[in-house]
């Protein structure tokens, strides 16, 4: 442990540690909106959404449509061009850890991503790589990290005068063509997410492990900002998640589904409280104990995303994003909740949530409502999330100490 946290405090004093960390913090604000949009949109304004659903707010809410057209521009311009932000700050902030100052510099960042983003089309029209905007932040921090780099380099004094920057940003376009070009191979960056149709091949045992193994991979992907085979919700457009349904629907029962082992009946159900990493226990964990002013006031902020799975204020504020201390925890929650709710599945001590849940439906509720009103499942929900703050609770005090330890001024 005091290996990790030496490390960890060497890796938060570093110029690398400084432009992540400032990046994804500068970023919050945006996000924190995009996220309540989000909630809103999702859960509030559409009519298949889960409060929406509940108390008829498309029927009696003046204006309902609209309100929902408002919060779907301030989502699409926010979460799901999340990457073209971080391109800009990356690029900006690096030039920033190298004392240089250069007018512009940040806007080369977005400049190069877009280019590498941009996809040809039959029609004469703008069209960008979607995966890339939404969930290619990594790979736009590294772009706008290349380009500040580039920038420093030609950088002959600490100023740098306009003129100056024709060389490099032709030389950054000519890259960014190139690897446009190499991008245009692949179809999209993220893996499959109809995963859970290959499961009818396996074994009960195998399919078992078969989303432990991909649960575990889309925990892991999403700390670094990644799409994962599990990182969409659910479409129950799949042949396990037929046959449930038609069963419960035939016997007018959850229990005994023929395919008690996919990513709906485990992994949503139970993996991903507060969004990927079970972030709503983590929030949890830092309302308890800490004392880190920053940390609560993100958490404050986060919790009503949260509630409702959305963990970007919290990936950004914190931030957990390539965070070595909350790594572990990030991964062990979920895997732990897998494990558990996996055992008591193969015990039929609880059904498997096979019905289809409304969209924005709130973390604790998800398993109660699969399973159509099961209590059992409610209660094992709230008894994971008690685990999961346990598990984060001295991860949480850990990263506070590095803190103190590293010195440098937590700065909002």
């Amino acid at each position: 442990m005091e290996r990790l946290i030496n490390f960890s405090v060497k890796m938060y004093r570093s110029r690398l540690a400084y432009i992540l960390r400032h990046t994804l913090r500068v970023m919050f604000p945006l996000i924190l909106i995009g996220s309540f949009a989000a909630v809103l949109r999702f859960s509030f304004f559409s009519t298949s959404g889960y409060i929406s659903t509940i108390i008829g707010l498309n029927r009696w809410l003046p204006f309902y449509r609209q309100f929902g057209q408002v919060t779907k521009i301030i989502f699409e311009c926010t979460i799901n061009i999340i990457a073209v932000y971080a391109a800009f700050f990356s690029a900006h902030y690096t030039v920033k850890a190298y004392r240089k100052n250069i007018s512009g510099a940040g806007a080369v960042g977005p400049f190069a991503f877009l280019i590498i983003a941009y996809q040809t089309t039959t029609q004469d029209s703008l069209s960008f790589n979607k995966y890339l905007l939404s969930e290619g932040m990594l790979i736009a921090i590294v772009v706008g990290y290349l380009c500040g780099r580039l920038l420093v380099l030609f950088a002959k004094s600490k100023e740098m005068k306009l003129n100056q920057l024709i060389k490099p940003i032709i030389i950054i376009s000519i890259v960014a063509v190139l690897v446009n070009m190499m991008l245009g191979l692949f179809v999209s960056l993220s893996l499959p997410t109809y995963v859970a149709s290959f499961i009818t091949i396996n074994s009960k045992v195998k399919a078992f492990w078969y989303v432990i193994a991909l649960g575990t991979l889309t925990d892991i992907m999403a700390i670094f900002a990644l799409g994962g085979p599990f990182i969409d919700s659910p479409s129950f457009t799949d042949a396990p998640s037929w046959a449930n349904l038609m069963h419960a629907l035939q016997t007018g029962s959850a229990w005994n589904a023929p395919y008690k082992y996919t990513d709906t009946t485990i992994f949503h159900s139970f993996a991903n409280f507060g969004g990927s990493g079970c972030v709503l226990a983590l929030i949890i964990a830092i309302l308890i104990v800490s004392r880190e002013q920053r940390y609560r006031s993100v958490s404050k902020w986060s919790l009503f995303p949260a509630f409702f799975n959305d963990h970007y204020p919290m990936m950004l504020g914190i931030p957990i994003l390539y965070n070595p201390v909350f790594f572990i925890p990030f991964v062990v929650a979920p895997l732990v909740n897998m494990l558990i709710s996996g055992a008591l599945l193969s015990l039929n001590w609880i059904p498997a949530a096979v019905y289809p849940v409304p969209a924005g439906t709130p973390a604790p509720l998800i398993a109660l409502v699969g399973t159509n009103g099961n209590w059992g499942t409610f209660i094992l929900s709230v008894s994971l999330i008690i685990i999961d703050v346990l598990i984060y609770i001295p991860f949480v005090r850990m990263a506070e100490e590095i803190i103190k330890k590293a010195g440098v001024e937590n700065d909002d």
